[in-house]
């Protein structure tokens, strides 16, 4: 349960108790002082030794009827006093107090961030994206509604920032500050619901980057349009990534599946492929500066295959043999020209 009811809940039922105790005591010091024949308070002062029962003696009542109503008094005051007291302590004992400190001080912490990192749900893909962020150093703010899994993440995390309360609603994203934040990821389970923080999102903070998860296919359109930045398939990526690895054994085939995914999702004209240097190739005998690739194909080396030995990122004195497997990026329509390079003379004629 939210904090914030149960701190509401304590304050209704002890407001309530206060006001029958008062009620109690000021009745009982008016009899008293009518029965007894004594001012109002010596009446009020005897009410309440009474009913706190400290009973210090120096007053008792005298007639039959003060003795009457006293023992009444006692009996429905105490019960009372006693309640009110197991409130107080109940509230304290439990914790609750303790927590209503804690998240005040972490509201205070969340208006004082700028430029941080909203993450919306914390379930199996919400955990990746925060452990990821907070070893990259970043500032970020989960929304969750499920008070257990946050429970577990501030055992694992000592400095965890959280909101317990449902994203969708305006008053949650902006107790996550999100007028100042930088990006939100939308990771809740549900399709719909994504889009709903993300048309919030951008309804609240025009400029926030906005990427979102999408399960079915046909989300990815209607979150774009809702004007999530960027979109993300976990299942497109994984069945593309697993599909990959079945078909593709050489270096850098991961690549594929992003190449992919942003083909698919972004309309990127990009791609990854590996060129195969031949005997007598004008590439072949020059190092990666000389050959001029990138200045003359507009594609990057991502990395070189030499028999079984792997260069990842070469630097540019790296000097190019014929059989060697060249792992290039960039636009689709730049392969041709490096692969014409990368052929013999018989090739290129």
């Amino acid at each position: 349960m939210d904090i914030y009811k149960e701190y509401n809940k304590f304050i209704k039922k002890f407001a309530i108790v206060i006001a029958l105790s008062l009620s109690l005591i000021l009745s009982y010091a008016y009899l008293i002082s009518v029965i007894e024949n004594v001012d109002f308070f010596t009446a009020l002062y005897f009410s309440v030794i009474t009913i706190t029962t400290t009973g210090y003696g120096d007053f008792t009542p005298k007639t039959f009827l003060g003795r009457a109503l006293t023992i009444i008094y006692l009996t429905f005051g105490i019960g009372i006093v006693m309640y009110l007291f197991s409130l107080i302590t109940e509230f304290i004992v439990e914790g609750k107090l303790k927590e209503l400190i804690r998240v005040k001080r972490m509201e205070n912490l969340i208006k004082s961030l700028k430029d941080h990192y909203i993450v919306c749900g914390y379930g199996k893909l919400g955990r990746v994206i925060v452990y990821k962020l907070l070893r990259e150093g970043v500032k970020v703010v989960v929304i969750e509604k499920d008070e257990e899994k946050i429970r577990e993440a501030l055992e694992k995390y000592k400095n965890f920032i959280y909101i317990i309360g449902d994203a969708r609603k305006d008053i949650i994203l902006k107790k996550a500050n999100i007028e100042k934040a930088k990006c939100l990821i939308a990771a809740l389970s549900e399709d719909a619901d994504n889009v709903f923080v993300t048309l919030t999102a951008k309804e609240l903070n025009k400029n926030i980057l906005v990427v979102a998860k999408a399960d079915e296919y046909e989300a990815i359109k209607k979150l774009k349009a809702a004007g999530a930045d960027r979109v993300v398939s976990p299942y497109l990526i994984g069945g593309l990534r697993m599909a990959e690895l079945s078909l593709r054994s050489g270096l850098l085939d991961f690549l594929h599946t992003f190449i992919k995914v942003a083909s698919d999702e972004f309309d990127e004209d990009v791609d990854v492929k590996k060129i195969k240097v031949e005997e007598g190739s004008e590439l072949a005998y020059k190092t990666l500066s000389q050959s001029q690739i990138r200045k003359k194909t507009g594609l990057t080396v991502l990395g070189v295959k030499r028999g079984d030995e792997i260069y990842i990122n070469p630097e540019p004195t790296f000097l190019i043999k014929p059989g060697d497997i060249i792992y290039a990026f960039g636009p689709r329509g730049c392969f041709v020209l490096l692969e014409k390079k990368a052929k013999g003379k018989e090739g290129r004629e």
